[in-house]
């Protein structure tokens, strides 16, 4: 699946693309957690890569992994929470790394073309 450079209105189709691709594989358990850390993904790209985005999942090996892949060499960089409430407030992104790496059971970054592949894996149930 493509997304269009700045069409964050096309989030939406992304979250509809996984869970057909989900019912096709009977793994709608892992719906809400896959949703949201995509969701979080792509609007990362598309805000801050200013490139088109391309979407792939694949199934293997008692894991599902979906990779998003833009133009921009950059590597997505969580943004820490401090005890600072002033720091907090200021802080404009990245935030939403940190909840892909509090559901995901690996995530990561590695460069793809003149861009990069950022990834996320989810084990399968039992």
């Amino acid at each position: 699946m493509s997304i269009q450079r700045y069409d964050l209105q096309a989030v939406a189709s992304t979250r509809h693309y996984l869970r057909e691709v989900l019912k096709r594989w009977r793994s709608e358990v892992l719906l809400d957690d896959l949703q949201l850390m995509l969701s979080e993904v792509v609007t990362n790209a598309l805000t801050h890569a200013h490139s088109d985005v391309d979407i792939r999942m694949c199934r293997h090996a008692g894991v599902i992994r979906v990779e998003v892949q833009d133009s921009s060499p950059q590597p997505p960089v969580p943004t820490v929470i401090v005890a600072n409430e002033a720091m907090n407030a200021e802080a404009e992104s990245g935030r939403g790394l940190l909840i892909v790496d509090a559901l995901a059971a690996s995530w990561g970054s590695s460069p793809a073309g003149r861009g990069k592949n950022t990834w996320f894996e989810m084990s399968l149930p039992e």
